[in-house]
């Protein structure tokens, strides 16, 4: 495991803190005074979201605050045990909300397809937290990974050409939801997680078979068959999703007909 002075000065955590810097302000998530709710699931994408806004915090020439906030829903497979001494171990002013997560999906007969159900659950903690801890910004860490699976997600679902956005308003816009990691790979992440040796925290009982059925696994493999044909398609897609060009869709609100790029974002 890397020690504090050894994180700071490795070149994989270097790069994340540049990559999540430039994220920040190009969509201009943080301002002075910010108080920023990061939630931390125990997995590696959120523990490393916290390193880095840490990080970042204390060389920004603004000033603002981190409160890690964990929801924990009651799955006996997760030990919050560990993530809350992980946490503390780091100096991070940590909470615990619980909720009877595995209760409510049994009684909503939501195990099979248990995702939005624990998505809205938790989201209604985080944000209860939020405003109990006057936090006027939430962090999460969904990382460029995601970003793509879910632009894919919603195409095929029929959502709407729409992904994760990286500051979004929320709560008739008294907070705002950012997310930092936005333009960085998954694989960036999981080869830092391999030096810091995050501690193993199961928070999701249903992991397995998502991976075996559930859509978004599904999408995951399809994204890498499709980085062998074309190559780099995150990368691609990531430019895509920075250049939009409404006048090129069917979406009637937004016909022109004066200027080849009219609509463009």
């Amino acid at each position: 495991m890397l020690e504090p002075k050894e994180l700071r000065k490795h070149p994989i955590f270097k790069k994340l803190c540049s990559e999540a810097a430039k994220a920040a302000a190009k969509y201009d998530m943080l301002h002075e005074g910010d108080r920023v709710l990061v939630g931390i699931s125990g997995g590696e994408d959120s523990l490393t979201l916290m390193h880095v806004l840490d990080h970042l915090r204390l060389r920004a020439p603004f000033k603002f605050t981190l409160c890690a906030v964990t929801v924990d829903m009651d799955f006996a497979s997760f030990k919050v045990e560990l993530l809350r001494d992980y946490c503390l171990a780091q100096g991070w002013d940590w909470r615990c909300v619980t909720l009877a997560g595995q209760e409510l999906l049994k009684s909503k007969q939501a195990e099979e397809r248990p995702c939005a159900l624990c998505s809205r659950l938790r989201r209604g903690q985080i944000h209860a937290m939020a405003d109990q801890l006057g936090c006027n910004v939430i962090a999460l860490g969904q990382q460029l990974d995601d970003l793509c699976a879910s632009l894919l997600m919603a195409l095929f679902r029929g959502g709407g050409l729409k992904t994760m956005g990286p500051n979004v308003p929320a709560d008739g816009s008294t907070k705002r939801l950012i997310r930092p990691l936005c333009t960085i790979r998954k694989a960036l992440i999981h080869e830092l997680a391999l030096l810091m040796e995050y501690p193993s925290i199961r928070s999701c009982p249903y992991e397995e078979k998502l991976k075996e059925d559930g859509d978004r696994a599904y999408l995951e493999n399809l994204l890498a068959q499709l980085d062998a044909h074309f190559g780099d398609v995150k990368g691609a897609m990531l430019t895509s999703m920075s250049d939009v060009r409404l006048a090129h869709l069917l979406d009637t609100r937004y016909l022109s007909g004066t200027e080849t790029d009219a609509g463009k974002l």
